[in-house]
C-alpha cells in the first residue's frame, strides 16, 4: 500500500480523498499547512510519504507555499530535483497550475475529484499499490 498525506482544509473533501484511497493507501491527513509540515517532517524520521495530495487554497500556509517549503527542504537534504516526494496539487481553480509546476509539483487534479482519474494519476507516479 502507498503511504499518502492528504492536505485539505475542507473536512468533507479530506474524507472523500481518504475514502477513495482506502483500498490503495494508508493515509494521514492534515487540515492546514502547519500540520502538513509537521507530519511531513515526522515521516522523514520513519517511512517518508510516497505522495502528498495538496490542496492549493488553505488558511495560514497555502498549498503553493507548502510545496515550495517541501522542495526547499529536499534541496537542503541533497535530494535531487525529481527524486523527492511526489506531490499532486488538488484545486477547484485552473489558474495556479503553472505556479505549482514552477514550484515543483508533479501533477494536479481538479475538484470535483474523479476517483478513477485520481488513482490513475497516482499509479502513473508510484506504480500499482501493493495491497
Amino acid at each position: 500500500m502507498w503511504k499518502i498525506l492528504v492536505v485539505e482544509d475542507n473536512i468533507e473533501n479530506q474524507m472523500l480523498l481518504v475514502e477513495i484511497l482506502r483500498d490503495h493507501a494508508n493515509c494521514d491527513t492534515a487540515s492546514n499547512g502547519k500540520e502538513a509540515i509537521e507530519r511531513y517532517n515526522e515521516s522523514l524520521k520513519e517511512k517518508p510519504y510516497d505522495l502528498i495530495l495538496l490542496d492549493v487554497e488553505m488558511p495560514e500556509i497555502g498549498g503553493l507555499e507548502l510545496l515550495r517549503r517541501i522542495r526547499q527542504s529536499e534541496e537542503a537534504a541533497d535530494i535531487p530535483l525529481g527524486e523527492g516526494v511526489s506531490i499532486i496539487m488538488v484545486t477547484a481553480h485552473k489558474k495556479p497550475f503553472l505556479d505549482a509546476f514552477y514550484q515543483g509539483c508533479n501533477d494536479y487534479i481538479i475538484k470535483p475529484i474523479d476517483a478513477d482519474k485520481l488513482i490513475q494519476k497516482i499509479e502513473k507516479k508510484l506504480g500499482p499499490a501493493n495491497n
